[in-house]
């Protein structure tokens, strides 16, 4: 009886020896903490849902969960963390700021536009929080800022950026003249004013714009890109590709001034080398549809259908929503005679985009083709009804 109870006790204390403390909301928190500063964004996000779960009240962790998402490409949920601390703490200019670039990142110009003119009525806090922001296909290198130093003039360039997104182009310039107002050795409030100003044809202006930004930082290749853009069109194509050479010598890794330069090839016929440009560009963006479709086009010309059908039907795979890689890959089928794979090629063209009036004249042809006056006479009207100018001659011979 006696070793019975011994045995008893014995275990007893062994489950006394191996009992652990469950940790607290702040000791996770803390624990998140040391895993963002070592960048170890999934670990972070472990540690913030089990302190979120201990404690749904604490704000801080909504808020480094936020930034931690993001760095994970989770932008709904980060957007999600950002409004509940926000909610939290309504006038904290961090997290406003936080959310108000992810919102215009996201594509939610109008929210993104209420916050950033919220920055403008708050005061500036301190704060450790990094943001590293770099500009699109810029050689410039990232811009480091945090939402006690972003200043003015970054709010007012982000608020340009918004309106000229919402279709308000003079509200954007006005606010891009005021980022530049208060900054103007900023080279890409130069690029980005010059960008609004090209797009609404006022290439004199543009010009003027981009040239600046070149005098202030001469290897920003986004700069020299958007200047060539501008000087091709103002019809200065010697001018626009030396610029673009010029980019793409100071950074190898820019897929658009690789891009350009292949178009104006392909302009000029230089098939040869706008292919060779298109092949940079595909390795520098394998996963962009739109460079698929253009060096498919280079192949068809070159009469490489089996290459160009390879081309448009990754670029498919991509995105089975681009009607313009339906209707290059149902042009390559009618090129080798595959009449009915080229007519489904162009009904998902115009099931994609019902206003396609090439696609339904390509599906005529090939509908008339097949024998199928009837439809061919139909779609050929529908392409008409579209804008196309169709040749009496043809109209007459399908439509007899």
């Amino acid at each position: 009886m006696g070793k019975n109870i011994y045995f008893l006790i014995f275990l007893l204390a062994t489950g006394a020896l191996v009992a652990q403390k469950k940790p607290t909301a702040e000791e996770l928190f803390l624990k998140g903490e040391a895993s963002m500063d070592k960048r170890e964004y999934f670990s972070a996000q472990a540690h913030f849902n089990e302190c979120l779960r201990i404690d749904p009240h604490y704000a801080e962790a909504y808020r480094l969960r936020g930034i931690a998402r993001e760095h994970l490409g989770e932008r709904a949920k980060a957007l999600t963390d950002y409004n509940i601390y926000v909610d939290l703490k309504p006038d904290n200019p961090e997290a406003i700021f936080s959310r108000a670039i992810l919102r215009f990142e996201s594509g939610q110009y109008s929210l993104a536009r209420l916050d950033f003119q919220k920055l403008l009525t708050l005061p500036p806090v301190e704060t450790n929080t990094i943001y590293y922001r770099q500009e699109k296909h810029n050689a410039g290198g990232t811009k480091i800022f945090t939402a006690t130093n972003a200043g003015k003039d970054q709010i007012f360039n982000y608020l340009g950026l918004t309106e000229v997104k919402m279709n308000r182009f003079e509200k954007g310039i006005a606010w891009m003249d005021s980022a530049i107002h208060h900054a103007p050795e900023n080279s890409s409030y130069w690029i980005n004013r010059g960008t609004m100003r090209f797009d609404h044809k006022d290439y004199k202006g543009a010009e003027a714009d981009l040239q600046q930004a070149i005098k202030l930082e001469p290897d920003n290749s986004l700069a020299l890109h958007n200047l060539a853009t501008v000087k091709a069109a103002l019809g200065e194509k010697a001018a626009s590709e030396t610029l673009l050479s010029e980019a793409i010598a100071n950074n190898k890794d820019l897929p658009f001034p690789l891009a350009e330069r292949a178009y104006q090839k392909l302009q000029k016929n230089d098939l040869p080398g706008a292919l060779e440009d298109y092949d940079e560009v595909v390795k520098l963006e394998p996963t962009e549809e739109e460079n698929y479709i253009n060096r498919g086009l280079v192949k068809e010309k070159m009469k490489d259908f089996s290459g160009a059908q390879k081309d448009f039907s990754k670029a498919i795979e991509l995105n089975e929503n681009n009607e313009r890689a339906w209707l290059s890959h149902g042009n390559i089928m009618s090129k080798t005679k595959k009449w009915d794979t080229a007519i489904e090629d162009y009904s998902m063209a115009v099931t994609l985009d019902p206003e396609y009036g090439l696609a339904y004249f390509n599906r005529a042809m090939a509908y008339q083709n097949v024998k199928n006056s009837v439809a061919a006479c139909k779609d050929l009207r529908k392409s008409e009804d579209l804008g196309l100018r169709i040749e009496a001659t043809l109209k007459s011979k399908i439509c007899h």
